[in-house]
C-alpha cells in the first residue's frame, strides 16, 4: 500500500468510528435520562394529588415517632 491508500483506508475508519461513537453516545444519553423521566412523573402525580401524599407522611411520621 502506498501512502495515499493508506490514508484513504484511514479516513474512512475514522469516520466509520465517528459514526459509531455518535450512536453510542445518543443511546448512552437516552439510557441516563430515563430514570429522571420517573422522578419528573412522580413530582407532576405528587403536585396533581398533594393529599394522599401529605397523609401518607402524616401517618408514616406518626408510626416512625412512637417507636422506642
Amino acid at each position: 500500500m502506498n501512502d495515499v491508500q493508506t490514508r484513504e483506508a484511514l479516513v474512512s475508519s475514522l469516520e466509520r468510528h465517528e459514526e459509531e461513537l455518535e450512536q453510542a453516545l445518543g443511546e448512552l444519553k437516552q439510557a441516563v435520562q430515563r430514570p429522571f423521566a420517573v422522578g419528573d412523573h412522580l413530582a407532576q402525580h405528587i403536585g396533581e394529588h398533594p393529599l394522599p401524599w401529605l397523609a401518607g407522611a402524616l401517618l408514616i411520621g406518626l408510626w416512625l415517632g412512637s417507636r422506642d
